[in-house]
């Protein structure tokens, strides 16, 4: 198996195109989208961050991405709407593990565009991109029990349920427990 490096995939991140969507790197001027959604408490209910509380946490946080584009580190898109270019929300891998070809996706949309499928799009274009570019053999993706729309949007994506990770990780002064997803490179079949 060839163990491809992180900086080879990750140095200049394309941008990925669905029917409705256009998946792009962050830039500095989507402080003001990004804080629209992030700002939710809705929103920011079932992730590990808290909701944005003034447009300087929106800045940070993207200010913390494109300092891991610059150093080629796995990072997200940005998923902006194709008749627009307005950011709704991000997409991507959490973390990546070459020498297992292995990754994590995670996803996070506005809810103003909950339930019209634009999340399933997204994902199935970074499941594309991860099995085809990145030669992964398994991609995993959580949520939290309570996420239905998450799970929703794995289970389209023909990710099999593997199980309860209880209290897993510890986040906003609680621990968490999650559903865990996975789907193989053998199963994965893009509509």
């Amino acid at each position: 198996m060839e163990i491809l490096k992180i900086e080879d995939i990750f140095g200049d991140l394309p941008e990925l195109e669905t029917p409705r969507l256009i998946l792009r790197k962050l830039k500095a001027e989507d402080a003001e989208d990004m804080f629209e959604y992030a700002s939710d408490p809705e929103v920011a209910r079932d992730v590990t961050w808290p909701p944005h509380k003034h447009i300087d946490d929106s800045v940070a946080f993207l200010n913390s991405v494109l300092q891991k584009y610059s150093k080629k580190e796995v990072e997200g898109w940005g998923v902006a709407l194709k008749e627009s270019g307005k950011l709704i929300g991000t997409c991507g891998f959490v973390w990546w593990k070459p020498e297992h070809a292995k990754a994590e996706i995670g996803y996070a949309l506005s809810r103003k565009y909950w339930g019209r499928g634009l999340m399933t799009e997204a994902v199935t274009a970074v499941m594309d991109f991860g099995f085809d570019k990145m030669k992964l053999n398994r991609l995993e993706a959580r949520c939290t029990a309570a996420n239905i729309g998450s799970e929703k949007v794995m289970r389209k994506n023909g990710m099999k349920y593997e199980g309860i990770l209880r209290d897993v990780l510890y986040v906003k002064g609680a621990f968490m427990t999650l559903k865990s997803y996975s789907i193989l490179r053998s199963e994965f079949h893009p509509a």
